[in-house]
């Protein structure tokens, strides 16, 4: 800190230092923002067969609903951080939440099935400007110790997120007879996280606008690292996991709510409480990488993603349920191996490397949604676990060959 020549404090260095004193409401900010992240994605899960009655279509094809979503996603996953650098951070993570509540509540009116998928494009358009924005808030406006605590409370919303969004569908389509009331619900926690958001988030006091090159700048990386086969490898593993993960979600919900199972829509939503679990499991995988190195440490999670399909096989809810948990704890983990290693093999463009495999894993899940239909349609629940378990072994493959420079965490890049 510097001082004054009467000994006190300059204002000037006070304002521009790291709060250090992370308030309640700030905290609850954060746990909301990460809520929101992934609060419309993959909402429609549970109530696919309300949503193909209203429209007079097949319930498989339903499932476009959550693939526009993704598909939104992708588009614009790599311009986030390029927008939030220029604008802003704060301003650029309200503004989304705004957009996504204005999206939501459209989204309710819609007075086709065409209007509707539009509305979930838009709202998969939103999400990247609030989870790939606010880690980079956290980063930059607290201290070391504040931050670390802030971004686990991030990923914790997260979660929350990913099992409230459905849940919250699921229950509200069961008890109004309807899908509509879904999209309400997920709108007034919008609008709550919007109000808390604007009290609970500082103004930046380290905000930098920069004078990088752009989007030109990011297409002209982009080519470069395309032409690096193990970075493609890496984006079509990110690829791989989401594909796996909405395939798997999707298609599961259908099958649930058919013989033999014939479960209610909020019972369905009740088994997306698996979704917690991988908060718990990734953390002590990070150890698992530190030990193993990333290479080994994938190949053991995506073997845990294939016994866990193989068990979703036994026509059992206990075993579809352990079955599921298992695949999506794999699922994260891989997530977490995939995120480090293309930030490795990227680097000097690493925020360019990022933003490609994001891009990967989203168009990866918008695919995933609609690319097992006819499989489901043909053969039922057997046939999607037999096109995921292949996509599984194809994304271990290529991971296991792209990372083959990194046998250790201290590896150097290729």
């Amino acid at each position: 800190m510097v001082t004054t020549p009467d000994g006190g404090a300059d204002s000037a260095s006070v304002s521009n230092a790291p709060h250090t004193h992370v308030s309640l409401v700030t905290k609850s900010a954060v746990v909301l923002l990460g809520m929101t992240a992934l609060l419309n994605l993959y909402l429609t899960q549970p109530i696919l067969g309300e949503i193909a009655a209203w429209a007079h279509i097949p319930t498989t094809d339903a499932a476009w609903t959550i693939s526009t979503t993704t598909a939104g996603v992708a588009i614009t996953a790599p311009f986030a951080g390029m927008l939030s650098d220029r604008i802003g951070r704060r301003r650029v993570i309200l503004a989304a939440v705004a957009a996504m509540a204005v999206m939501t509540v459209a989204a309710l009116t819609s007075w086709s099935y065409p209007a509707l998928l539009a509305f979930r494009c838009a709202q998969g358009m939103c999400c990247p400007f609030v989870f790939a924005v606010v880690v980079a808030y956290i980063g930059e406006e607290y201290e070391p110790g504040s931050a670390s605590t802030l971004n686990a409370l991030y990923v914790a919303g997260t979660a929350l997120g990913g099992f409230s969004g459905r849940m919250v569908a699921a229950v509200l389509s069961d008890w109004a007879g309807g899908w509509r009331l879904s999209f309400l619900g997920n709108a007034v926690i919008l609008v709550l996280t919007l109000a808390v958001t604007y009290w609970g988030l500082p103004p930046e006091r380290h905000f930098i606008r920069t004078a990088d090159r752009g989007v030109g700048g990011f297409f002209a990386n982009a080519g470069r690292l395309l032409r690096k086969p193990r970075i493609v490898m890496s984006v079509l593993v990110g690829f791989a996991l989401l594909f796996q993960q909405v395939a798997s979600f999707t298609f599961a919900s259908l099958a649930l709510a058919h013989p033999p199972f014939s479960l209610s829509t909020s019972t369905i939503g009740l088994i997306f409480v698996v979704f917690l679990i991988p908060t718990v499991t990734t953390p002590r995988f990070g150890t698992l990488m530190d030990k193993w190195g990333p290479r080994r440490a994938f190949l053991a999670s995506q073997s845990v993603s294939v016994g866990g399909l193989v068990l979703t096989l036994f026509p059992t809810i206990p075993t579809v349920i352990i079955g599921l948990a298992l695949s999506c704890v794999g699922v994260f983990a891989g997530q977490a191996a995939g995120t480090l290693m293309v930030g490795r093999l990227a680097a000097g463009a690493r925020s360019t490397g990022v933003g490609l495999y994001l891009t990967g894993y989203y168009i990866g899940g918008a695919i995933g949604g609609v690319a097992p239909i006819s499989c489901y349609s043909a053969a039922g629940w057997s046939a999607v676990v037999a096109v995921v378990l292949g996509v599984v072994l194809c994304a271990t493959a290529m991971g296991w060959w792209a990372w083959r420079p990194f046998e250790s965490n201290n590896a150097p890049a290729a």
